[in-house]
């Protein structure tokens, strides 16, 4: 495997490749659909042949589901079973592709692109940069080599990518260049009002109600500074019908608590896995802990699926977190 630190041999790839398959990882959040569509929209702007695996199999959650180019997004049953040129993005590993994954290991040559600190470096190539705050602010440096005019439909979607993975410009992630690239984007149309109004203030009732339940059950455990709290399955009918993904957010309330260092909700999603959603305030690296269970993401922020019920991966995580705090003690 090669590793690219610079984008000239991506770029170079991407202006002499014709055909292109993307995919991002399970359970997307805003960086993850908005790069992949992005990406989609920019190579189709180009001419080029796109499939983009669809990375929920059918809808988008709500909060994206304004996005420009879902139109581009097929069934992963449908992608070819050997593609040319597959691009992986915001994908850590190769698991996380979830049915994507076969083609990707299938593929003649495979291009990873992400900005996690703990991406495995699984593809041919790999574009890995932990210094942009968000997959998406690298497709946008990817567009300014190719010499690619941007269009609103494509600076809408990399600004949502970006808007979300720095947390509303919030997380340590966030730099100069982050602030500058979202200027890049105004200058193409996108309108941030009308995005923050769908990412963050576009609950339906039920969910409004279903985080009153999450927030009444939140536990608080001074001792091990974690603040954390659950979504089951009987939880959604019971407030008149709930998205399980509609709960992104849920656990950035959670964060807020002025003693947690840490911020956890468990949700449990329709095929009986738990998803666990981690946010840090920068003293525990949570994309550590994510790792025990197969998962990943930032120091301050990740996420992760559990095979275990919702009392075992509580358990689970409290230990660790013990551990941790151990480890952290003896340093």
């Amino acid at each position: 495997m090669k590793r690219v630190d610079d984008l000239s041999s991506l770029v170079d790839l991407i202006s002499k490749e014709e055909e292109f398959t993307l995919a991002t990882h399970v359970n997307p959040d805003g960086d993850a659909i908005g790069s992949l569509l992005g990406l989609g929209l920019l190579l189709r702007k180009m001419n080029k042949w796109i499939f983009a695996g669809h990375p929920t199999n059918g809808k988008l959650p709500p909060q994206y589901s304004f996005l420009p180019g879902r139109e581009l997004l097929r069934n992963p049953s449908e992608c070819p079973s050997r593609p040319t040129c597959f691009i992986a993005i915001d994908c850590a590993n190769l698991k996380r592709l979830g049915k994507m994954r076969t083609p990707a290991q299938k593929a003649r040559l495979l291009i990873n692109l992400d900005h996690h600190h703990d991406n495995t470096r699984f593809g041919h190539l790999n574009m890995v940069d932990e210094s942009y705050s968000a997959t998406a602010e690298i497709i946008f440096a990817i567009s300014q080599r190719l010499g690619q005019k941007l269009d609103r439909d494509i600076a809408t979607c990399l600004y949502t990518g970006i808007v979300t993975d720095t947390g509303r410009f919030q997380y340590s992630n966030t730099n100069q260049r982050t602030f500058q690239v979202a200027q890049e984007m105004l200058a193409y149309g996108v309108s941030p009002t009308h995005i923050f109004q769908n990412v963050y203030e576009n609950l339906s009732f039920p969910c409004l109600k279903l985080l009153g339940r999450v927030l009444d059950r939140a536990k608080f455990l001074p001792a091990k500074g974690i603040v954390y709290s659950f979504v089951s399955q009987r939880d959604l009918p019971a407030v008149g019908g709930a998205e399980i993904e509609e709960t992104e957010n849920f656990v950035d309330l959670l964060r807020a608590v002025k003693e947690a260092e840490v911020a956890v909700i468990l949700k449990e999603m329709a095929n009986g896995t738990i998803k666990g959603s981690l946010r840090s305030k920068g003293r525990i690296d949570v994309s550590k802990l994510a790792e025990k269970f197969k998962g990943g993401g930032h120091p301050s922020a990740a996420g992760f699926s559990s095979s275990y019920s919702l009392e075992k991966t509580i358990d689970v995580l409290l230990k660790l977190l013990e551990s941790n705090e151990r480890h952290s003690n003896h340093k």
